[in-house]
């Protein structure tokens, strides 16, 4: 999943309002998320005149490369069956295949999603993909595993018992 949508989905933003969205907007608002959790300006590393201006002010920023704009923003399958469902909405969205014909999922992601996103996933080359999302969640889990640990890491005070960071958990859930 896209870093960013997992943070607002995190924020608490629903799958269904950030659909609605275009990736300009997503980023938009993934930016003045990140900006109001941690009172950090993100800036591009091409907007010199913020950058001055966040430096005059002393108001802490970090500056990224333009990868975040909108055109970027592309997502892959992640199993062999959502490329090939992802290719049918497309295929209904475009009209090459009768509505009568798929189920109701296919013409809700048809409906709902852009055909550059439908694209996107359908287009995703079936090397190395599994065959399902399940074949593939134990790997998933180790990886956001490490990746919880190692923001843990970078973002607490070294001094951080285990029963404070259960506590600062169970706080924000």
């Amino acid at each position: 999943m896209n870093p960013k949508l997992a943070k607002l989905l995190y924020e608490g933003f629903s799958i269904s309002t950030l659909e609605k969205l275009d990736g300009k907007q997503l980023n938009a608002l993934y930016k003045k998320i990140v900006e109001q959790s941690t009172g950090v300006l993100n800036i591009s590393k091409s907007d010199t005149a913020a950058i001055a201006n966040a430096k005059s002010k002393k108001t802490p920023f970090v500056t990224y490369e333009e990868e975040m704009e909108e055109g970027e923003m592309t997502e892959k399958a992640v199993s062999k069956q959502q490329q090939k469902i992802m290719g049918l909405a497309l295929s209904v969205k475009r009209g090459d295949t009768p509505k009568s014909k798929v189920s109701k999922k296919v013409k809700d992601m048809a409906k709902k999603m852009s055909e550059k996103d439908l694209e996107d996933f359908a287009s995703t080359k079936h090397k190395g993909l599994p065959k399902t999302k399940e074949t593939e969640s134990k790997e998933e889990v180790k990886k956001l595993e490490e990746s919880i640990l190692n923001i843990l890491e970078k973002h607490l005070p070294p001094h951080t018992t285990k029963g404070e960071l259960i506590n600062m958990i169970k706080r924000k859930i």
